[in-house]
């Protein structure tokens, strides 16, 4: 990164700004307040984890060379029968952008929730400037609370999102917002400032990568709205984890913030955050359900604040009075077992009516929660909860048991596989050690689940550039038909833990006056180029005398074809650009217009257009 006057102006006023006020008004202060939770006063958890989640990019995904084009496929979910994506999927991104993302995030809220952890234990007095206890055995040690424990529950999460996400997933998202909910409901005003802090800080980092931006007017290719890409559930996850983990901690600790800070503070950070986000595809269509995903954020507010801040007095009888008889617990266990037969039940017809199925399910795992909470006391051990059931502690299994719930999905999901012999049909492979790449048009994706959810309804087809690996269990669209066809080319990376490797989609088409576009795609790999895919002939609709040209792509080209009467009379390759070619007394011709190349046919002084140069943007 160069330095120029921009950025170096830029870093000095931010220095400037930060050194006036630190010395004027709070450098005494905060050191006291940062030194009493933290060694030496630094978030060192915050510190080891970002570092982790960036290295991993820069080393192995191969960032460090390639930043805007990282090694992906190895790193996601693609099946828990591919334990590698399992476990780095939490940790490895899809791009800059990806990543800067989640570390923002991770900057903002992770020091809050280490904060409110702490490197010291609560009942230490002995600690010394370098953190160390006299007592309490090597987990207690501030040092190894720092720059072990914190830095590995963050991973944990990273990782236990990941692996129940439904569908394939990537980034450390997950850890972020289980670290904004343990954030939110420990120091609610405090998270509603890192809000803040997130922004400013993206700001900040782009004023210094792009200090200066010239921009036109630019088209954009076709592709799905940003929303459907985003790993709803996942978030929601994790969100929900760090609440039950930061109520436990709140109610170990024996404190009790405002009620109606946390409610407050969940509500703006679930909307900011985009917590209410409620997506389904169907095929090509994406929908978001944006009115019932914000009225949920208002729910789990209500919950969240409760399960934080909620009242100790014991609920309503009979719900409080919980005695330990068997008969009682008999009782909850065949309710238990009921509310879960009946959601089951209720989730599978709304998967199988295939109609409003996101909103549809949400509402029943939301009613399957609030009617088990009241089932589980009987059945937990006395040390967990005793009778009478208070009001927070009902709202914090509420929140632990809609976890699990939303978790829960995500399971069969993840037992996916994909033929030895998959391959993709029509499409001529490249392989690169265990992947194949090849271009496909209207293919059935191969994977197969080993649960069955009794949808009938049929596959969705796909048209793109295909990668395939079965050791990988990994079968999906690398390049989607409509980008290719935009942009003309594209790189598919592939890699593994130590190596790197791309692959060239270059597509070449021909459009024909009053019928299909004839195109053909060649992908090519360490210097070689093979032609992956030719579509079909397709004839011009247009009379030369008596005759009809079509345009076919062939093994390195295409060429055009004379028909007359149903029959080929003659082919020729489509000449170079300004040149022409003979079928009989039929002239064809190449001529560049305005910087398209176009197929002419003459006879007896008639001229007509037969095909264009497909043009890319």
């Amino acid at each position: 990164m160069a330095h120029t006057p921009s950025r170096i102006g830029l870093a000095v006023a931010l220095v400037v700004a930060f050194a006036v006020v630190w010395s004027l008004e709070g450098r005494g202060r905060w050191r006291a307040r940062f030194t009493d939770r933290f060694v030496l006063g630094v978030p060192w958890g915050t510190l080891v984890t970002v570092a982790v989640v960036v290295g991993f990019y820069l080393l192995a995904q191969s960032g460090l060379r390639h930043w805007s084009a990282p090694v992906v496929y190895p790193f996601v979910t693609w099946s828990y029968f591919y334990p590698t994506g399992i476990l780095t999927a939490g940790v490895a991104h899809g791009s800059p952008g990806h990543l800067l993302g989640n570390m923002l995030g991770t900057l903002a809220f992770a020091p809050i929730a280490e904060y409110a952890w702490g490197h010291y234990p609560p009942s230490d007095r002995g600690r010394t400037r370098l953190g160390r206890r006299d007592t309490g055995g090597l987990l207690a040690r501030p040092v190894v609370r720092a720059l072990v424990v914190f830095p590995a529950v963050l991973l944990l999460a990273a990782f236990l999102t990941a692996a129940f996400a439904a569908g394939p997933g990537l980034g450390f998202s997950g850890a972020v917002f289980a670290i904004a909910g343990l954030a939110v409901v420990t120091y609610p005003v405090t998270t509603l400032l890192a809000l803040v802090a997130a922004s400013a800080l993206g700001t900040v980092y782009r004023a210094i990568t792009e200090p200066v931006v010239r921009a036109g007017i630019e088209a954009g290719g076709p592709s799905p709205p940003p929303w459907a890409s985003i790993a709803f559930q996942a978030h929601l996850l994790g969100f929900l984890a760090g609440v039950a983990v930061g109520a436990a901690l709140l109610g170990r600790r024996g404190r009790r913030p405002a009620l109606d800070r946390v409610f407050l503070a969940t509500l703006a950070l679930g909307l900011v955050q985009a917590l209410w986000l409620l997506v389904w595809v169907d095929g090509e269509t994406f929908v978001l359900y944006r009115a019932a995903g914000v009225a949920l954020v208002a729910l789990l507010s209500v919950l969240v604040a409760a399960a934080a801040g909620g009242s100790n007095r014991p609920l309503p009888k009979p719900l409080s009075a919980l005695p330990r008889r068997p008969k009682r617990r008999h009782l909850a266990a065949v309710w238990l077992l009921l509310v879960i037969v009946a959601a089951a039940a209720g989730i599978a017809a709304v998967v199988m009516e295939a109609e409003l199925v996101g909103l549809g399910v949400g509402v029943l795992v939301l009613v399957a929660v609030v009617l088990a909470v009241p089932a589980l006391p009987p059945l937990l051990p006395d040390r967990l909860v005793a009778s009478p059931v208070s009001r927070r502690w009902s709202a914090g299994a509420t929140v632990a048991v809609a976890a699990i719930v939303v978790a829960a999905p995500a399971v069969p999901l993840g037992f996916v596989v994909v033929a030895d012999d998959a391959g993709v049909p029509g499409g001529t492979a490249v392989e690169v050690r265990d992947y194949d790449v090849a271009y496909g048009e209207n293919v059935t994706p191969p994977r197969d689940t080993l649960v069955d959810f009794g949808n009938e309804t049929d596959p969705v087809n796909v048209t793109g550039v295909i990668v395939e690996s079965s050791d990988r269990e990994l079968w999906g669209v690398a390049v989607r038909e409509e980008s290719l066809a935009f942009a003309g080319n594209d790189t598919v990376v592939l890699g593994g833990l130590g190596w790197r490797e791309t692959v060239e989609a270059n597509r070449t088409g021909w459009t024909v006056p009053g019928n299909d576009t004839v195109y053909a795609v060649d992908l090519t790999h360490d210097g070689a180029t093979t032609r992956s895919f030719r579509s079909a002939p397709s004839t011009a609709d247009v009379l030369v005398d008596g005759r009809r040209v079509a345009v076919a792509p062939t093994t390195d080209g295409f060429e055009l074809r004379v028909i007359e009467n149903g029959s080929t009379v003659g082919t020729a390759p489509i000449p170079a650009a300004n040149e022409s070619a003979s079928v009989g007394d039929l002239r064809l011709e190449t001529r560049v217009e305005d910087g398209t190349a176009r197929v002419v046919a003459v006879a007896d002084r008639t001229e007509v257009q037969v095909a264009a140069r497909e043009t890319y943007n």
